[in-house]
């Protein structure tokens, strides 16, 4: 198994000579008057990659730049030595993208999308495929046009998935969505022989409710697989010190369909659909809680648990010590039977960031993640250090 290690090994002194490098001045921006050339120099790191027995050295840079309305990210990777882990990248284009509030164009590649309520696309994600680091085959199209009264939404991967989106505000007090996703490619799940090409279509319904309580709706069809019914209620409330929402939704389904089927691991992990229909029909239900206060502190928590299936837990934790430190810590339990099964053999993934602000244009940021292979049978971990400078 691959995993990923990388040691900083950035002088600080970089941050200074890199001030001096980018001198920008005003330049006229949309809509009139002057915007300014934002540009995040990015983290730096220098280490290696370890591929199973090869060792490639590695040189790595993450900047970013924003001027008005578009935006661009890169990686570039130098590497030190000859050797390349399989496909090893000089330049990865992270996204390019336009948005002014009415029509957002954006290629790279994509992070938690959610289209409705996540019965049918949650969560979705091309990053977590492919080689150890970023790879331009992660890159995906992904726009919107607002028409007030209507919006169209279209995503357009790589690999093979298209997806179209139209919302209707049909009055004050009720949303309509409209999704089709279709795979033309495929996907193969560990333990089917043949490739799963799945088309999936939605329909879902939001209603404000008074005291900031949302009320919703929906249905998809898994098509020659399976039907989910889900329904819920959703709140949020801003005290200006706090901030706390939750969500809570009883699902119904009938074998064959999974929900969130094009989700965060269906690149690396989808549902085995014959699997799912030797099973009976499912219902369970979902929760998720959040709280944040002010910039200094935030806390979430969700849990998934369906008949015939192994519940989900996961957790996130975010707190800032002091001006100079702040540290988030993640918890996820794919298998979880009870709070006994909080444990890394059990299939857990745990991790963390801290990150030091050591002056106003420099940060050191560590990260540590540990998790359980079943394939080796052994817990393995990663950690890499970086530098992060803006300007």
């Amino acid at each position: 198994m691959k995993f990923f290690l990388i040691f900083s090994l950035v002088a600080l002194s970089l941050g200074v000579r890199s001030a001096q490098a980018f001198d920008f001045s005003y330049i006229p921006g949309p809509g009139g008057g002057t915007q300014q050339l934002q540009s995040q120099l990015g983290g730096m790191s220098i280490g290696y990659l370890k591929v199973g027995s090869e060792v490639v050295g590695n040189l790595a840079w993450h900047p970013e730049f924003k001027l008005g309305y578009f935006g661009l990210g890169l990686d570039v990777n130098m590497p030190m030595g000859e050797q390349r882990p399989f496909g090893y990248e000089n330049v990865v284009l992270r996204y390019v993208e336009y948005d002014d509030g009415q029509i957002g164009l954006r290629y790279g590649i994509l992070y938690n999308v959610t289209w409705g309520h996540g019965l049918l696309l949650d969560n979705y994600s091309t990053a977590n495929f492919g080689p150890l680091l970023a790879n331009n085959t992660q890159q995906a199209f992904q726009g919107y046009v607002d028409f007030d009264q209507y919006v169209v939404r279209s995503i357009v991967t790589r690999t093979g998935v298209y997806a179209l989106r139209l919302e209707e505000r049909v009055n004050p007090s009720l949303t309509l969505g409209q999704t089709v996703i279709t795979d033309i490619d495929g996907v193969t799940p560990v333990g089917a022989t043949t490739i799963q090409k799945v088309t999936g279509i939605g329909v879902d319904v939001t209603v404000p409710l008074p005291l900031n309580f949302v009320g919703f709706a929906e249905v998809a069809r898994l098509v020659d697989h399976g039907d989910g019914f889900g329904t819920g209620v959703k709140w949020s409330a801003d005290l200006s010190v706090f901030k706390s929402s939750f969500l809570v939704a009883y699902r119904l389904m009938n074998r064959g369909f999974a929900p969130g089927y094009f989700g965060v691991d269906y690149e690396i992990n989808p549902v085995n659909l014959a699997s799912a229909e030797a099973t009976n029909d499912k219902n369970g239900y979902l929760a998720q809680y959040g709280l944040s206060f002010l910039d200094l502190a935030s806390f979430s928590i969700g849990y998934e648990k369906y008949n015939e299936t192994e519940a989900t837990l996961s957790g996130k934790v975010f707190a800032k010590l002091s001006e100079q430190v702040s540290v988030t810590g993640y918890y996820e339990q794919p298998n979880f039977v009870d709070f006994r099964s909080l444990n890394l053999q059990d299939g857990a993934v745990v991790g963390g960031v801290v990150y030091y602000k050591v002056n106003p244009y420099t940060t050191l940021v560590t990260h540590y993640k540990k998790a359980y292979n079943p394939t080796t049978g052994l817990v393995e971990e990663s950690q890499y250090y970086e530098v992060k400078l803006s300007f």
